[in-house]
Parts: structure tokens; sequence; C-alpha cells
């Protein structure tokens, strides 16, 4: 895990509301750190938090890279990063924007060609693009009376990615 990880994972922790325990009103299971307990049963924090304890910030760190940055490691820093965020965020449908925006065959799978010509695009456009692509898709969802509380988060969290870069 490199430099360009770390900073990363600090942004995103910070997107996700830190080293915190919540339940979001629409989730049936808590979250911790922006790790949702439904989605990742398995996540062994959960261990340290069925008995009131903290887990290790190396847990978080090493779910987050494994999980997520890992595969976008060898695209250019910009890319990588809205990738991760995103892919936090909004699980595979950020690989199929992602793709959609790169004019690749959208399967929401980070394979070999997807990795090529996004280590070939305009950075600063597949950015605006891709960001552009997002906020069309939370508007989408925000179209369900159930996700409508989340929309000027994701529509500012969206925007705060891309300011970081």
């Amino acid at each position: 895990m490199g430099n360009n990880f770390e900073e990363a994972f600090k942004k995103v922790i910070d997107l996700e509301g830190g080293f915190t325990l919540h339940k979001n009103q629409t989730e049936s299971e808590v979250t911790y750190a922006g790790i949702y307990k439904k989605a990742h049963p398995n996540w062994r924090g959960w261990e340290y938090i069925d008995k009131k304890e903290t887990p290790p910030t190396s847990l978080v760190r090493t779910f987050y890279y494994e999980n997520y940055y890992k595969q976008f490691e060898d695209l250019p820093n910009a890319i990588a990063y809205v990738l991760f965020e995103s892919s936090v965020n909004m699980g595979s449908t950020a690989i199929r924007l992602a793709q959609s925006v790169a004019n690749v065959v959208s399967d929401g799978v980070f394979g070999p060609k997807t990795k090529e010509a996004l280590q070939n695009v305009d950075e600063e456009l597949f950015i605006a693009k891709f960001t552009l692509a997002k906020i069309a898709y939370y508007n989408t969802l925000a179209k369900r009376d159930r996700y409508r509380p989340y929309l000027r988060g994701w529509i500012n969290r969206a925007l705060s990615s891309v300011k970081e870069i």
C-alpha cells in the first residue's frame, strides 16, 4: 500500500464519516467506517464491534485496499482516486459508469480492456464526464422516495471528490 492509497484512504474515510458506527435510515444493518455489515458480513472488524470494542484501523485500511483500491493502483492517480471513492459509495455501478464514459463494454467488471482504456483517457475530461454520470445516476436513484434524502449528500460527495484532485 503506497502513499497514493494512504492519501485516498484518508479522504474516503472522511467522506464516510470517519471511524464511526451508525445505521442509515434505509438500511437494515449497521455501518462502521463506511463498511456496511449486510454487504460485508464476514469482515473481521465485526468481531470487535460485537464485543463493544473498536476495530483496529489496520483492518479498515486493509479492507478498503483489498476490496476497492488495489484494482485501480496502476491507473493515473486522479482516476484511481475517483474510481476508488465511487466504488466504495456505489459498488460495481462505478465501474459501469466509468466504462460507459471510456467507451468500453459496460459490464461492471474491471478487466484488462477497461484498465487499458482508462490508462489512455484524457484525465480531466474523463473525471468531468464521470462526475456528471455519477450525478445523473444519483438523480435516477433519488426518484425512489427511500433514496431522496441522500441526493444532496451524494451530489456534494461527487463534487468534493473532484475538488480533491
